[in-house]
């Protein structure tokens, strides 16, 4: 069964990523015996090994299926899937399991395994290059973002001026769009699931963009469905259904200010996943990297989250908090004062633009009487008007304040944030 999904948050919450993830899903590797053979022999390493044997199999086995395809490629060496598995498990660990990089499985329920390819990638940007550069590689989706200029002619289809180097001339035929060029091949493969993915879809016009078939894209309107709907193509003059097989994901930012004009006719076509800010992301990806969330060179990171994102809640809302993604990467205290100098302030200044002592605020840079710390993170300086003017006349001109990114951040200023 067809889904229509959309998946909301804040910045930084990972939806671009999850889309990323999800490609890799409608992506097909023909992979021989003898290319995984072959990179066993040349690297040695099991994970390796089990990372081609899934991706053989698109990405999901069970242990015992992995187990029976190493047996059958009679490589004269046990190897314990299992234990592999769980060295290079993306999970959180259990105390008396050692975990080696890279962390690339993880146990997706049901028995089975899964492998991300965007995780191999990260840790071993040559892996698909070095080690299947020589298969066949079928792309089942699309991916598309939506912007103010992005029109139904893109999308579906429409009239685009082609030059014609043979002819030295022009050709106006109608050309085909995206999502109707997908739509194309999924009706070809109906064996097969197909899907369009569509970043920042709440930038685009909607009413514009999808046109007559925001309603054949209702999953019970689909091609061989029970109120099957099709509708005439103004351009080609084709009769277009969308196929059922045929998968529409899309994420909107929910900070965006164009959030509040969404097309109602979206809303009731699609389901709305929200993803909010997330500590424990934070906390399970930092503890797979050996470090502990709570004690970064004696910052607590996930306090420092929680209490940010409180803050910007109660100043401003829920869909302006700050995303985990900021603060994956964080190793030690030089990569959290990075994280809030280079990432935190400008997203805040954009927020709060026009009141930047909430800013302040947010990093609790005022002490209780109101008066800047000593060691705040977003100082400021009195621009007084007696300094700079003589005389003002009949103008009523206030002093103003200055506000600046402490250049020497320590951690004591970061651990003034959650109160320590």
């Amino acid at each position: 069964m067809a889904e229509n999904i959309i998946y909301y948050g804040p910045p930084g919450t990972g939806k671009t990523y999850l889309l990323q993830n999800m490609m890799s899903d409608y992506i097909d590797y023909q992979v021989s015996d003898a290319q995984i053979v072959n990179a066993y022999t040349r690297e040695t390493k099991d994970w390796i090994l089990i990372a081609l044997i899934m991706i053989q199999s698109h990405g999901k086995m069970k242990p015992s299926a992995i187990q029976s395809k190493i047996d059958s490629l009679k490589l004269g060496k046990r190897v314990s899937v299992a234990s592999v598995l769980e060295a290079h498990s993306m999970n959180v660990a259990l105390a008396d399991i050692i975990r080696k990089t890279p962390s690339i499985f993880f146990e997706c329920g049901d028995g089975f395994w899964y492998v991300s390819r965007i995780k191999i990638q990260q840790n071993m940007p040559d892996f698909f290059e070095k080690f299947l550069s020589e298969s066949d590689v079928e792309r089942r989706y699309a991916f598309v973002t939506f912007h103010q200029s992005f029109s139904y002619e893109d999308f579906i289809e429409g009239i685009r001026p082609a030059y014609i180097k043979e002819t030295n001339s022009i050709d106006y035929s109608p050309k085909d769009g995206v999502f109707k060029e997908i739509c194309k091949t999924a009706s070809d493969h109906p064996e097969k699931d197909y899907a369009v993915f569509i970043d920042e879809i709440n930038r685009g016009n909607i009413s514009e963009i999808f046109g007559e078939l925001i309603s054949l894209i209702e999953v019970d309107k689909r091609k061989d469905m029970e109120n099957e709907l099709s509708a005439t193509l103004p351009y080609s003059k084709d009769v277009f259904v969308v196929p059922r097989n045929l998968n529409i994901f899309g994420t909107m930012n929910s900070a965006d200010r164009s959030v509040g004009t969404i097309d109602i006719a979206l809303r009731r076509r699609f389901k709305f996943i929200p993803m909010n800010p997330s500590a424990k992301a934070i906390s399970d990806e930092l503890t797979l990297n050996h470090v502990d969330p709570q004690n970064v060179d004696g910052i607590n990171v996930i306090k420092l989250f929680d209490t940010l994102n409180s803050r910007i809640e109660l100043l401003l809302d829920r869909n302006h908090m700050v995303g985990q993604a900021m603060f994956m990467s964080v190793r030690n205290a030089d990569d959290v004062i990075r994280i809030i100098r280079d990432k935190i302030v400008p997203l805040l200044e954009e927020y709060f633009f026009n009141d930047l002592q909430k800013i302040q605020m947010v990093f609790n840079d005022l002490d209780e009487s109101g008066e800047l710390r000593s060691d705040a993170i977003y100082m400021h300086s009195t621009l007084s008007v007696d300094s700079y003017f003589d005389f003002v006349g009949d103008y009523l001109i206030l002093d103003k304040k200055r506000y600046f990114i402490n250049p020497n951040i320590t951690e004591t200023s970061l651990k003034h944030i959650y109160g320590e």
